[in-house]
């Protein structure tokens, strides 16, 4: 029965230390992830907004004199919400999870947690698009067709990109700062996303808004081929 308390009063402290290790280490990760994301959609929605035509004429004009016009407050909450709910737990545990997989810093190992990242690439983008879509107020059958439409496109790119990153972060940083490191090349990453998730701009039903003047690029265009619409399926 001594031997028993014994190791209680060894092991709870040891316990303890570890919780308190893991939750500062999330609330870490979320700030880094939520800050990262919010930055990147208010220079998306900048970028946007100050666009030009051919003509050098700005493509969408504010009709109030704010120096924030421009910002849809609104469309940089819903993308908060989303980073802190939905990118966040998927980052914290997927950084666990493949480092607990695939221990280690060699060369088969960084290269297999690279490979599991792009598997589930995919599954990452759709759950972000869904959410976003979702808390814009549209139906699950809006972020099927979004996911349909957007997500390979968005995933393609991202290949070109996140590979590099996640082998810097594998190779040299220690696990609990990977998030951050993450987030921090993430805010470039961000500016894209965030333009892939909220445009085209749909109208309450779902279907695609249309506006009176020239035809706009978006900044999630890729060499000048537009958003595929989102049709029905």
């Amino acid at each position: 029965m001594t031997f028993f308390g014994t190791n209680i009063t060894k092991i709870a402290p040891h316990t303890l230390q570890g919780w308190r290790s893991l939750i500062k280490s999330y609330l870490i990760t979320t700030v880094a992830i939520g800050t990262s994301v919010t930055t990147g959609d208010l220079i998306c929605q900048y970028l946007e907004s100050h666009k030009k035509d051919a003509d050098g004429k700005r493509i969408l004009s504010s009709s109030t004199s704010s120096v924030l016009s421009w910002w849809d407050r609104e469309r940089s909450r819903i993308m908060c919400t989303t980073a802190v709910f939905v990118s966040t737990p998927w980052s914290f545990t997927l950084a666990r999870l493949v480092e607990r997989i695939f221990p280690g810093k060699q060369g088969i190992q960084i290269a297999k947690k690279i490979l599991t990242n792009t598997l589930l690439a995919p599954l990452n983008i759709s759950l972000v698009f869904t959410s976003i879509i979702l808390l814009q107020g549209h139906s699950f059958h809006v972020a099927r067709r979004k996911i349909k439409h957007d997500m390979p496109k968005t995933f393609a790119v991202g290949t070109c990109y996140w590979p590099f990153v996640s082998f810097i972060n594998f190779r040299f940083i220690p696990l609990d700062y990977r998030p951050i490191v993450g987030s921090l090349a993430g805010a470039l990453w961000n500016i894209y996303i965030s333009s892939a998730a909220n445009n085209p701009k749909l109208n309450p039903d779902g279907s695609i808004k249309t506006s009176a003047g020239p035809t706009t690029t978006l900044l999630a265009e890729k060499n000048g081929t537009p958003v595929p619409p989102l049709q029905g399926a």
